[in-house]
């Protein structure tokens, strides 16, 4: 392996990650796996860039070195930020499938068994195809998840970096409630808040923030437009800050003027939603049974606005299209996994009041040996101003 010094982890924490994952590869008979997902790149070698919207794939075998083959123009990136000494470029005019396949042919790899990432947004059907059918002495096996499984409980090294983030979470999240004010229009907004994250030391964050205004506030996703914020009316904001890829979250709420009765009751239901959630959580307990609670709480106070969405999801690397790892591990009906200490998730019960106002209060916890912690330290209310 090559060593490099300026690795955003130490090449023992690579090194472990990558037996790790041999390991996991061993028990389920592959003699290679290829990596196709931006963030599982990103945690196993360090590669990162914004250009994953072209073919890209790491190669683990078994034993013997990992190889890369990527975009000739993104290879600079394989050789800066990575500690991977063998890339295998190829050309805007070539095929990466086909490139793929003869290079694991030349390692050796032809006749094995090859797991890959079927359900990966990046190795589309008909590149799957193409490689297949190149190699046609290969067993494909589905190997997705392998790595989001390792992901999933974050090392000392990577909740340090998660706490940065939410330090550039939360300069973003002042900025945009100190920016609101009647007259002022949402992209005023919105333009406080990257300003403020990126001079925390943000880098680009995987979702741009949600800034949604009056009865904007509550549409799901909803973001900045360039309307004007009028006097009695809400604000919700969603920011996520992001360092080295590991993205925190935190929504809050702000009314321009006197609150009225309807946006402080669903405060107080959100805030006894979030506490008793936050109590639930230690590791042991079901990610299903963290959804019970708050929805119980939810469905008490605020009878007529049922929660829209799981209560929870594991957040921490991150590329577009999501800053989250849902897709790894939320907290929904029927996700029967087991918490773990050094696990990562966005909270997010919320109350949505038609017309008037979305009210979130969330948080960025870590699992810890006994319960769970905020990585913020930032007011949990409804702002008025």
């Amino acid at each position: 392996m090559r060593q490099r010094e300026d690795l955003v982890f130490t090449m023992a924490e690579y090194v472990r990650r990558l037996a790790t994952l041999r390991r996991a590869m061993a028990r389920r008979e592959l003699d290679a796996l290829i990596v196709t997902t931006p963030e599982n790149l990103c945690y196993l070698t360090g590669y990162h860039t914004p250009g994953y919207y072209w073919f890209q794939a790491l190669v683990v075998p078994l034993e013997g070195e990992v190889f890369f083959v990527t975009r000739r123009l993104e290879d600079s990136n394989v050789q800066t930020y990575t500690w991977v000494s063998s890339s295998f470029p190829y050309d805007d005019f070539e095929s990466p499938a086909l490139e793929l396949a003869r290079r694991i042919d030349e390692q050796g790899l032809g006749e094995g068994r090859l797991g890959y990432e079927r359900h990966s947004y990046f190795f589309r059907a008909s590149e799957q195809d193409v490689c297949c059918e190149a190699l046609p002495n290969a067993s494909f096996v589905d190997a997705y998840g392998i790595v989001e499984d390792l992901r999933l409980v974050k090392s000392d090294d990577e909740i340090e970096v998660m706490r940065q983030s939410a330090r550039t979470t939360e300069a973003g999240m002042q900025a945009g409630i100190d920016a609101i004010s009647a007259g002022a229009t949402e992209n005023d907004v919105a333009a406080e808040i990257q300003w403020a994250m990126t001079k925390a030391g943000s880098e680009y964050p995987a979702i741009a923030p949600f800034i949604a205004s009056g009865w904007r506030g509550s549409i799901g996703h909803a973001t900045w437009m360039g309307r004007r914020i009028e006097p009695n009316e809400a604000v919700f904001l969603e920011v996520g800050g992001c360092i080295a890829r590991y993205h925190t979250a935190m929504m809050r709420t702000v009314f321009v003027g006197d609150a009225p009765d309807a946006v402080r009751r669903a405060e107080a239901v959100v805030r006894d939603a979030m506490r008793a959630t936050m109590e639930t959580i230690k590791p042991g307990v079901p990610a299903q049974e963290v959804d019970r609670v708050a929805r119980a709480v939810i469905r008490e106070g605020a009878p007529d606005s049922a929660q829209s969405s799981r209560t929870g999801y594991s957040i921490g690397l991150a590329f577009a299209p999501d800053w989250g790892e849902g897709h790894i591990l939320s907290l929904l009906e029927g996700q029967e996994r087991l918490l773990e200490e050094n696990m990562t998730f966005h909270l997010i019960p919320w109350v949505q009041v038609p017309g008037m106002a979305g009210v979130g209060l969330s948080e960025t916890v870590r699992v810890t040996a006994d319960g769970c912690e905020s990585l913020f330290d930032f007011p949990r209310q409804v702002f008025v101003k």
